[in-house]
């Protein structure tokens, strides 16, 4: 890979996409639950926007953020990225990125039914959610230039036949990747350590869909709701909710370390990185799920990395002194299927490379997140990847994806050679990077923050309780 010519592909294994207003999906519903479910799309634009988004249709256009204002701007109301494809793709251009892996909703968008943004619905609803969601993502796709892939919603899953089939459905329209079932917590729904959801695993295999957990995996509906509502209250003077992410940005560093303390670390917050995204690697594990398929690939998004090396450390040591159906070392597991995305990549995360394996880290721009790395990929690059080969710095950036995702390589690669930035420009100058862009990276992601310390107690105990349901 040293000799590898050309630009450096960057590939985003984390991007967001949503549609503007709610009723934009309800032409994507089946024509007999459209007169069902229009006024619940309006119920549930309103009260998300009432939490956090504002309402962008009498606001003046963009105008460019100059200097420090550049380092996060919160979506111009008129030309965002987030549901206008030519804004996303003439930013990406400006980013230098390659191509996208499109993960369900953003900051200024709620979903149709189906998320853990939406307050409870029942399953048939949620379903006719998904199946529009996935039908307007493949019309925004459309236009990117085959350079934008989607990461499916699995459903509810009760009906596993018809998850199957919506399934292959989204694998025809441009979809990669699917999430895990139990995105919503649904205590109706076996284990998925059950063989219940075996059609699933073989048509992910059957398909070459790759699994994908993201972050907020394993919610229940209302949670997201509840917790924004009860934050704007507490914290931030019960003003408008429209202005809670420019507040924020306005508070002094004490404040800012409280309120991203209890977004990370509240039990009822449903951003905390929680067990349940983590557990899903040894649950696929136990369940046989990566020996029956052994081309199956599993990535995590959004979920960090930092735990992986003591986590699988700590896995290959139980598998010693355990009885288990596993038929290789979790370590093992790790390198032959599973692939980590930490959004907004930490500094510590890249100098631990070599024990989450260089051919196993992918960068996650997190586009068009306030805590991403854009509009400053470069700069953040610059600063994370200080001192790393190129060799190794082209896998994260881009290499690994392409092998991690069913993507069209060559294609990506063209077009890094359009946009892409060249070696000598990207993996250099770190000293020209300003200190003041450095502290806003930690700011707003926790850019320079430790590696993590993993509860040894927990983790075991969650693995002993997997391994009982299985033995």
């Amino acid at each position: 890979m040293a000799d590898t010519p050309g630009k450096i592909v960057i590939f985003s294994a984390d991007g967001h996409a949503g549609a503007k207003r709610m009723k934009d999906y309800l032409p994507y519903f089946a024509r007999d639950v459209r007169d069902t479910v229009a006024d619940l799309l309006v119920e549930e634009e309103r009260a998300y926007r009432r939490m956090i988004a504002p309402d962008f249709t009498s606001r003046p256009a963009e105008q460019k953020p100059e200097g420090s204002e550049r380092l996060w701007s919160p979506a111009a109301p008129e030309r965002f990225g987030g549901w206008d494809i030519a804004v996303r793709m003439e930013q990406l251009n400006r980013e230098g990125v390659a191509g996208e892996l499109l993960v369900p909703g953003h900051q200024f968008s709620s979903l149709p039914l189906f998320s853990v943004v939406n307050k409870p619905f029942e399953a048939d609803l949620r379903t006719a959610g998904v199946h529009a969601y996935h039908r307007w993502l493949a019309d925004f796709m459309a236009g990117g230039d085959g350079r934008l892939h989607g990461m499916a919603d699995p459903g509810p899953c009760h009906d596993i036949d018809a998850a199957v089939r919506e399934l292959r459905w989204a694998r025809e329209h441009g979809f990669v990747s699917v999430g895990v079932p139990g995105i919503i917590e649904d205590p109706s729904l076996p284990s998925l350590l059950s063989d219940h959801y075996e059609p699933f695993w073989q048509a992910c295999a059957d398909l070459d869909m790759t699994l994908m957990v993201h972050a907020g995996w394993g919610f229940p509906q209302g949670r997201y709701q509840e917790f924004i509502s009860a934050f704007v209250t507490t914290h931030l003077g019960e003003q408008e909710a429209t202005q809670m992410l420019a507040a924020q940005q306005h508070l002094d560093e004490e404040a800012r370390a409280a309120l991203q303390k209890e977004f990370a670390e509240s039990p009822a917050s449903p951003f905390r990185l929680d067990f349940g995204p983590r557990r899903l690697l040894w649950q696929l594990m136990l369940a046989g799920v990566f020996d029956r398929y052994p081309s199956l690939r599993f990535v995590l998004a959004e979920v960090r990395s930092d735990w992986v090396p003591a986590t699988l450390q700590l896995l290959d040591s139980w598998y010693e002194q355990r009885t288990t159906p596993l038929k290789m070392r979790p370590s093992e597991y790790w390198a032959r299927h599973c692939f980590a995305t930490p959004s907004s990549i930490h500094k510590a995360e890249v100098e631990a490379r070599e024990a989450v394996g260089v051919e196993r880290l992918m960068l996650g721009i997190d586009y068009p997140h306030p805590e991403g790395m854009w509009p400053d990929t470069w700069d953040w690059i610059r600063v994370a990847f200080d001192g790393v080969p190129e060799s190794e710095a082209r896998l994260i950036l881009g290499e690994n994806a392409l092998r991690a995702f069913p993507v069209d390589a060559a294609h990506i690669r063209a077009v890094a050679e359009r946009i892409g930035p060249d070696p000598s420009r990207l993996l250099s100058d770190r000293e020209d990077v300003p200190a003041g862009h450095i502290e806003h990276f930690h700011r707003r992601s926790g850019f320079l923050r430790p590696a993590e310390r993993v509860d040894t107690d927990a983790t075991l105990e969650l693995a002993d309780e997997d391994l009982r349901l299985v033995g």
